[in-house]
Order: structure tokens, then C-alpha cells, then sequence
């Protein structure tokens, strides 16, 4: 079993009339004991090995206890006689110091793991999301160059894309992610939004760049479908404050060990979540977006080479197109207003004067916005070929058998794993801590 050790340095404040300090202390452990000889004291029924001493006219006493029980039951009994040392009414006879905190050794051995995980996680969260939307540009599009500045300051040196987040500590990482990054509005107004651009420019882009100049946060841009900034800004600064105690073992109370403990695996949990849920997205071999835009390219290129129609032409290219558009994040795929436009667009052009075989070609295409509609409720079912083929009947649109089989075959799509949703933050108050006691 696990041994706790307490040791004690008392000093002499002021001189008792008729008692040495070592008498003082002995009395105080009195109170609170059950039972004492020479050796073992009893506290809340466990046994604990003491051994004070006091040389003679010596200002100075040492006092040192440890005990062998299980951790569950030997702490609480070891923290009541430090508490009874530094909360004693005669307090007035002695400076009490902890030369040894075994307690709170053992609470930083047990949170230390836990907070290594943590930031380990939180790095690989942030390096998974940044390379996919700025590839090996993660670094210059999102580091400053104040911040760039200190973090090379703290490595000695240049840093590697490897290094970046590894020479980043945990403030400084809260702040990459939290906070509002300024936006260059004479830049914007001069360049993106100046009176030639402004001629030329859709009110959708004209609104997208309006969009740009809204102060944001790292987070808000790039990962807020994995929970909000507020939430995990909360969590992230509430595990912070114990971090530096466990980092260098300093005093931590039960109450602080047992909160952080709770709080910590939360987040880890989800960090883990969020994680798995990206991974499975970017890496994966084919996913439902990558197979749905190879589809629609190749729909696309070849349609142009045996459509008669020039309507039609324009009708199957821009559904490509649309497709093409859609190849974001999966859960962007089910969000109501694309498959709305999906379907608007079909539903423009079933009024052009097309061919029987295009017409029915062009009302499929709303058939599949309905069915992107219908699999958001079940990210992981699979689209079979059969499925595509059934709702987007190719080889009377295309009037080309072995174009069909090429395109279908290219439309197989293997099951999907379930990417796991984030777990909401609990109340930490109301969650047991199931973490089994240690030896």
C-alpha cells in the first residue's frame, strides 16, 4: 500500500509559562485523537505512525506522521491533524510550517496525468482543424507576429510547424484561441469593397465580405460545431487555476483536488470526442462529401460531351457545381439552407423546355436535396450506388449504359462510422466521481 507522510518545522512565537512546545503539539493531537502511546496515534479509526522530538531549551520542534491505509481513508485522517495544527487557539505559542506535504503530493501525482492529457489533446484538437483549413499555412494565417515574437523568445530560436503549439504555455494558448483577432477595415474598405469591386460584386459577396469584417476569435472562425467558445473558455480557465499548483507541487486541498479532478475528465472527454469526430472526417478513406463532389465532376465533365442541349448543359453542370460547393465539414452537408437551395434550384429549372429524359433528370436532382435532408438524421447510414442510381436514373438521363456503370461504380460509398457528438458540459456538483480509490 501507498504511504502519506506529513512532516511538521514548529517555532517557538511565544513562551509558554509551565509546557515546552513538544508538550503543546501533544495535547493538540489529544483533542482530535482517539488513541495514543509513543509511537501510533488513532484517527478516525486509522492508525498513524508519529514521531516528534525537541532538543533541550531548543525554539524548535519536528513532528512527523505517516500512514499506510487506504488513500480514501488515511488523507481525511492525516488532514485533521494538520488542520488542528494551524487552526488551534494556541496558535499563539508557535509558527507552524509544512516541511513535508505528502496530501497534496499524492493529489498532484493523481491530477498531473490527467492535465498532460488535457493539453496534449487540446494541441492535436487545434493542429487537426488548423491543417485542414490552411494546410502548412496554419501557422503564418493564424499566428501573429507579436505572438510569433514571444513564442521564438521562449524556444531560443526560430520555431518548426511542430514546435509552434509545443513552445505555446497555457495562457498563451487561451489566448490564441479566445481572443478577438483585429480586422484591417481600411484594407478591406480600399481593396475588397472599393467602388470598382463594389460594380462587379453579387449581394451574396458583397455580404460575405461584410462578414470578414466582424472582430472574431480563432475559436468562433474555426471551432465552434465543436462546442461554444463561452463554454469552453469557462472550463478550459477553471482547470488553469490548479494547473501551476500541480506543476509545482504546491499546497492543494481536497476540496481543490476533487473539483479539478471532475472538471478535468469532462474535458477531456470531450476533447476526445471532438478529436475522434474530426479524425474520422478528414481521414477517413471516402466520405459521403468527397464521394457525392467526385460524382458530380465527372457527371459534370462528361455530360458536356454528349448533351445535344445547351439547356440542359448549364442544368447538369450547375448542379455539379452546387454539389462542388457543398464538399465542407459532413455536418455542413445537412443544414437546412443548402438543401433548400438544392431543391430551389431544381425547381427553377423543371420549367425550361427540356427533353423528356432531362426533364426527369433535372426532378431527380430535387429528389436527391430531399434525400440529403432525410440522411441528416443518421450521419452513419450509407448511400449505396443502387440508392443513387434509383433516385438519379443516369442511364436514361445520359442515354449512355456504360456511362452509367462508370459513374455508379464511382458512387459506392462504404459505412460510415457515427461521429460522436460532443457531450454538453455536465454540473460538476451533480456527477459522482467514479475514479476507483488507490492503494
Amino acid at each position: 500500500m501507498a504511504e502519506i507522510k506529513m512532516s511538521y518545522i514548529f517555532i517557538e512565537k511565544q513562551k509558554h509559562e509551565s509546557k515546552i512546545l513538544k508538550e503543546i503539539l501533544l495535547e493538540i493531537i489529544d483533542e482530535i485523537g482517539q488513541v495514543r502511546d509513543d509511537e501510533i496515534l488513532k484517527v478516525n479509526d486509522i492508525d498513524i505512525k508519529y514521531r516528534i522530538i525537541q532538543k533541550k531549551k531548543s525554539k524548535r520542534c519536528f513532528l512527523e506522521m505517516s500512514s499506510s491505509a487506504r488513500i480514501n481513508r488515511c488523507i481525511p485522517a492525516l488532514q485533521k491533524v494538520d488542520v488542528a495544527f494551524f487552526k488551534s487557539s494556541q496558535q499563539k505559542y508557535y509558527y507552524a510550517i509544512r516541511d513535508y506535504d505528502g496530501i497534496s503530493e499524492n493529489f498532484c501525482k493523481r491530477l498531473y496525468p490527467k492535465y498532460v492529457e488535457f493539453e496534449r489533446k487540446l494541441r492535436s484538437l487545434i493542429l487537426f482543424i488548423l491543417t485542414k483549413a490552411y494546410g502548412n499555412r496554419w501557422q503564418l494565417e493564424t499566428v501573429s507576429q507579436e505572438l510569433l515574437s514571444v513564442i521564438q523568445e521562449n524556444a531560443h530560436g526560430k520555431v518548426s510547424l511542430n514546435e509552434t503549439l509545443e513552445n505555446m504555455d497555457l495562457n498563451i494558448l487561451e489566448t490564441y484561441l479566445f481572443e478577438k483577432r483585429p480586422v484591417d477595415y481600411a484594407g478591406i474598405i480600399n481593396e475588397k469593397l472599393s467602388v470598382e469591386c463594389l460594380e462587379k460584386l453579387e449581394k451574396e459577396e458583397i455580404c460575405s465580405i461584410i462578414e470578414e469584417m466582424r472582430e472574431t476569435s480563432l475559436w468562433e472562425r474555426h471551432f465552434e460545431k465543436y462546442g461554444k467558445q463561452k463554454d469552453w473558455e469557462q472550463k478550459i480557465s477553471e482547470v488553469h487555476k490548479i494547473r501551476n499548483k500541480v506543476a509545482h507541487q504546491k499546497t492543494i486541498t481536497i476540496e481543490e483536488f476533487t473539483d479539478t479532478n471532475k472538471k478535468l475528465k469532462e474535458i477531456n472527454r470531450n476533447l476526445s470526442n471532438a478529436i475522434e469526430g474530426i479524425r474520422e472526417e478528414n481521414f477517413t478513406e471516402n466520405s459521403i462529401v468527397d464521394i457525392l463532389g467526385s460524382f458530380a465532376v465527372l457527371a459534370g465533365s462528361m455530360v458536356k460531351n454528349i448533351a445535344q442541349s445547351q439547356a440542359f448543359k448549364d442544368v447538369v453542370i450547375g448542379f455539379s457545381a452546387k454539389i462542388q460547393e457543398m464538399l465542407k465539414p459532413m455536418a455542413e452537408i445537412y443544414k437546412s439552407g443548402v438543401v433548400k437551395t438544392l431543391s430551389d434550384w431544381s425547381n427553377t429549372y423543371e420549367k425550361l423546355n427540356l427533353g423528356i429524359a432531362q426533364s426527369q433528370m433535372v426532378k431527380n436532382m430535387g429528389a436527391i436535396a430531399e434525400n440529403f435532408s432525410a440522411a441528416s438524421s443518421s450521419i452513419n447510414s450509407s448511400i449505396s450506388a443502387e440508392t443513387i442510381a434509383d433516385t438519379f436514373p443516369l442511364s436514361e438521363a445520359f442515354g449512355n449504359t456504360n456511362m452509367a456503370e462508370v459513374i455508379q461504380n464511382s458512387c459506392i460509398i462504404p459505412q460510415q462510422k457515427k461521429i460522436k457528438e460532443i457531450e454538453p458540459f455536465q454540473d460538476y456538483d451533480e456527477q459522482p466521481d467514479n475514479e476507483e480509490n488507490e492503494d
